[in-house]
């Protein structure tokens, strides 16, 4: 018969019978989890058969030897529940949000700072980043500059723009570096639901479902509407309409359609996106699930006519 801390003939216990599995925490820790709790025997007084086999010599050495190998078995089970792939994943998730957030404050900060000397230049985010590194208005290249009425900028003045822009700079490389780690990462862990949803916004799902295990479990229906939080809060309290999409109305096939089919998109989305989860956690077997959505799309809109005003 197997114990947590070895074997014995339950027909006939005496010394020479007993086989230890180890004799410190971490032995048994790993014996114990190799039979699991459906092996152990049971009716038998354990503490008893372990002193006899010399694993202890007292009842309060076995329950301290036995509570330090439960508390082993406990720190591997979560070790190795974060030693999946989809846990950097979901924290790489998590920085690409805390990236752009910056980014895009710190980028906010520089158009304001840049339009008091070049109020008339109006460009996005990595253009005005190019034309603050060239320094003044007279090398930002744009032709309005000759009549500008900003402020003049010192050498000092500058020097300090530019160290701020060179911030957002890194940040912009950075937030290209995660996206790239996370698409790759995403084509290992993932593939099926990648192709379905996208690598990125694969990759939000796996994060708010906590793993991709527990995203393989959940109903199309709560992957539909995951992200959602506040809407459906207030329809539960408040008995307004249910939500159609949350995360999921990034994706471009939701968010692009005419807003009479964005539904029927998301419940179809959402539903390729629950079987291609359950594939990816289960056989990892490519199976190109998000082939020919773009047609299904385009035929929904030809038998959902736009209603009459």
């Amino acid at each position: 018969m197997k114990a947590w801390f070895g074997e014995f003939d339950a027909d006939n216990i005496r010394k020479e019978n007993i086989r230890l599995a180890g004799s410190d925490p971490g032995e048994l820790a790993r014996w114990a989890g190799v039979i699991g709790s459906k092996d152990t025997c049971t009716g038998i007084d354990f503490e008893e058969v372990s002193i006899m086999g010399g694993l202890c010599g007292s009842p309060t050495e076995y329950k301290r030897l036995m509570h330090e190998t439960a508390m082993a078995v406990a720190r591997e089970r979560i070790s190795l529940s974060l030693s999946g792939k989809d846990m950097y994943v979901a924290q790489a998730v998590k920085s690409l949000d805390d990236v752009n957030f910056s980014y895009n404050r710190l980028t906010e900060r520089l158009a304001e700072w840049y339009g008091i000397h070049f109020p008339e230049f109006k460009a996005r985010p990595q253009e005005l980043i190019k034309a603050i590194m060239r320094g003044t208005r007279e090398n930002s290249g744009d032709e309005s500059s000759l009549t500008s009425m900003g402020a003049p900028m010192s050498p000092d003045d500058v020097a300090a723009i530019q160290g701020m822009a060179s911030g957002a700079q890194r940040l912009f490389d950075e937030r290209k570096s995660l996206e790239k780690y996370i698409t790759e990462s995403m084509e290992e862990l993932a593939p099926n639901l990648s192709d379905v949803l996208g690598p990125l916004l694969g990759a939000r799902f796996i994060a708010r479902a906590g793993s991709l295990e527990k995203l393989s479990r959940m109903p199309a229906s709560t992957i539909q509407v995951m992200g959602s939080g506040e809407a459906l809060f207030k329809h539960l309290r408040e008995g307004t309409p249910s939500p159609k999409h949350g995360l999921i109305y990034q994706h471009p096939l939701v968010s692009g359609s005419p807003k009479r089919i964005r539904g029927k998109v998301s419940r179809m989305l959402a539903a390729k996106a629950a079987i291609a989860a359950r594939v990816d956690n289960y056989s990892g077997e490519r199976l190109n699930l998000g082939q020919g959505l773009k047609e299904k799309v385009e035929a929904m809109k030809a038998k959902t006519p736009r209603r009459k005003k």
